[in-house]
């Protein structure tokens, strides 16, 4: 088990709240809707490698059932968001970025493939964190994210005898990137981890149980940098179990007609 603090708090906080989507809709219209426009984004994802990542943070749940999430970033102005996927264009790019590519929210709008969503605010001025986030962009001494992200494609993979990364403190690289900026203005995203294994659930467990934490660090003028706040957000879930959603032409099986099938258990379908 990954060592993990729990919340002294008896009740969840009340500023996170769930927003329904709409009938048919897509990401990009939720984030038109969702009142917080930009701080962290979640997301939870229906691909193999994005299943494989829900499961590993079931270490982190009390109830050992998978994450809602799999991948996060930070939400920018323009309809944009930075993060650390494990999937690249020109895998030439990591080593100059730190793996940090800036993508559009159009890229995450098909809700089939990235059924869970949620934006996340824990400072009044977001943009000191974007500030910070170029400089883990540029610099690999204050994180090295390559090293994360042959980790986890290893462990994605099952490569060899590659074991969860997070067992071994080693976080999952976009969340590592959204915790090294918010660190860097004295922003604490995870205090139930006593290791460096941060990860998108640590962060959803910190808005919703350690509320009572981050009012006492904003008055006591924690990070009056970015003005700390008691953090708020919205979500939507639309795949509270974790499944792979495959492609009509996947080779494991023979689709139904035109159409894939679920995969939830993990098996081969002849």
């Amino acid at each position: 088990m990954i060592p993990t603090r729990e919340s002294p708090a008896s009740a969840a906080n009340e500023r996170l709240q769930s927003m329904e989507p709409q009938t048919g809709e897509g990401n990009v219209a939720w984030l038109e809707r969702c009142p917080v426009k930009r701080g962290v984004l979640l997301l939870g994802g229906t691909s193999l490698a994005d299943f494989r990542l829900r499961v590993a943070q079931s270490q982190l749940r009390s109830d050992l059932t998978p994450s809602y999430w799999s991948l996060c970033g930070l939400l920018l102005d323009g309809g944009t968001f930075e993060s650390v996927p494990l999937q690249f264009g020109d895998i030439s790019d990591v080593p100059s970025t730190n793996g940090v590519r800036r993508l559009s929210v159009a890229e995450v709008d098909d809700a089939r493939r990235w059924p869970n969503i949620a934006v996340l605010a824990f400072v009044e001025r977001p943009e000191v964190i974007e500030g910070h986030a170029q400089r883990v962009l540029r610099r690999r001494t204050i994180i090295d994210l390559p090293e994360l992200i042959v980790a986890w494609l290893a462990y994605s993979w099952a490569a060899g005898s590659a074991e969860n990364p997070l067992l071994e403190g080693r976080g999952i690289p976009s969340a590592a990137f959204v915790e090294a900026a918010h660190s860097l203005a004295g922003v604490e995203l995870t205090p139930s981890l006593s290791s460096a294994a941060s990860c998108p659930e640590a962060i959803w467990q910190a808005v919703k149980w350690w509320h009572e934490y981050y009012e006492g660090a904003a008055k006591l003028g924690v990070s009056a940098e970015a003005g700390l706040l008691v953090p708020t957000g919205r979500y939507a879930l639309r795949q509270r179990s974790a499944a792979v959603e495959l492609a009509p032409d996947a080779p494991l099986f023979l689709p139904g007609p035109g159409e894939g099938r679920k995969v939830e258990d993990g098996g081969q379908q002849p």
